[in-house]
């Protein structure tokens, strides 16, 4: 039999390659925007994406649903690399870290660099704490701060873990928003929410719990809410 096997489609140049239990990506990077994330990049469409940003700061949104894209899922089941796959943003990622409040990443295309934060307070609290927490808005040059700025805005929103004794309150329905500029940037803006908590624990009580529920349940049941749930591979289902 001949071992001639030119006649046979040759195989494949594969970009990825077996290493150990993963895979190894040998090929270029993707870029940083899509083709979909392209067609976002109209000036019309800008325009549409801040006048929707605008609104939804102005608290337009109570009244009426404004569109948005809406990460959730279960605790530890990956959304900090999802999100910075999309986004391009390292998310911190340290042992028993978890999202405790939602955040809002606003990516915006510009000719500058910047990168704003700021809290938007729960409407719920007293006017005093609005004031306080409307005060808070910070710039970082670099990503290497985005860890202390995330502790800097838990701790103003009064979040703590409640394991070690304190009185803080373990989640907040406060709002981090983070404004990403640059002339590579895409227009997107997605929000980030606590991961669903199934039981509680002694980090996590049984309010908890119920809070995180709720605060999903009020973001998913909007009508031109876009949900991007996130499954751990590890889940049996």
């Amino acid at each position: 039999m001949s071992s001639d096997r030119s006649h046979l489609p040759q195989e494949d140049a594969s970009p990825m390659k077996p290493n150990g239990n993963a895979f190894e990506l040998l090929g270029p990077l993707l870029p940083a925007t899509t083709s979909s994330l392209d067609a976002l990049q109209t000036t019309d469409q800008r325009k549409v994406l801040n006048i929707v940003d605008s609104l939804r700061q102005c608290g337009i949104d109570d009244i009426i649903p404004l569109p948005q894209l809406v990460v959730c899922g279960d605790q530890s089941s990956g959304k900090s690399s999802v999100l910075e796959a999309i986004t391009e943003i390292p998310f911190p990622r340290r042992e028993n870290l978890c999202t405790r409040f939602a955040t809002e990443i606003v990516l915006r295309r510009s000719p500058k660099s910047s990168i704003a934060t700021k809290i938007i307070p729960d409407k719920a609290r007293p006017a005093e704490e609005k004031e306080e927490l409307s005060k808070f808005k910070l710039s970082i040059t670099n990503f290497d701060e985005l860890p202390d700025l995330i502790d800097s805005a838990t701790k103003a929103m009064g979040v703590g873990d409640i394991s070690n004794g304190t009185t803080l309150r373990a989640f907040a329905k406060d709002v981090l928003s983070i404004e990403i500029s640059g002339p590579d940037r895409p227009q997107l803006t997605l929000v980030d929410l606590p991961g669903l908590i199934h039981s509680e624990n002694q980090s996590q009580s049984r309010d908890d719990v119920i809070l995180v529920s709720e605060l999903v349940e009020r973001y998913i049941a909007e009508s031109r809410t876009i949900i991007l749930p996130i499954i751990s591979a590890k889940n049996d289902y």
